[in-house]
């Protein structure tokens, strides 16, 4: 997939990220009031977890996956526990 065009998904709740085999390269997000976590699985919502990343309450950041990314094979699934927004990067 090298030279591929960069595109974007943008979630306001747990759900699908992308409908088919995707490199996650970078996620912007917004937390709630509390501390936050996006959980990141290959294969629907029931399917294996291949990231997990936690925040801190009320933070907004950006986070830069090295090389060529976080490969999933079927989709990408997105879980949230008090995230307000997310958009995913993704090739």
């Amino acid at each position: 997939m090298s030279g591929s065009d960069i595109k974007a998904s943008y979630l306001t709740a747990t759900g699908t990220v992308v409908g088919g085999p995707a490199r996650i390269c970078g996620i912007h997000y917004h937390s709630g009031g509390s501390t936050g976590k996006i959980v990141l699985k290959d294969g629907g919502a029931s399917g294996t977890t291949l990231a997990t990343f936690d925040f801190h309450a009320n933070s907004t950041s950006d986070i830069s996956i090295p090389e060529e990314g976080i490969r999933f094979g079927t989709d990408v699934h997105a879980t949230f526990t008090n995230i307000t927004s997310a958009t995913f990067f993704y090739k």
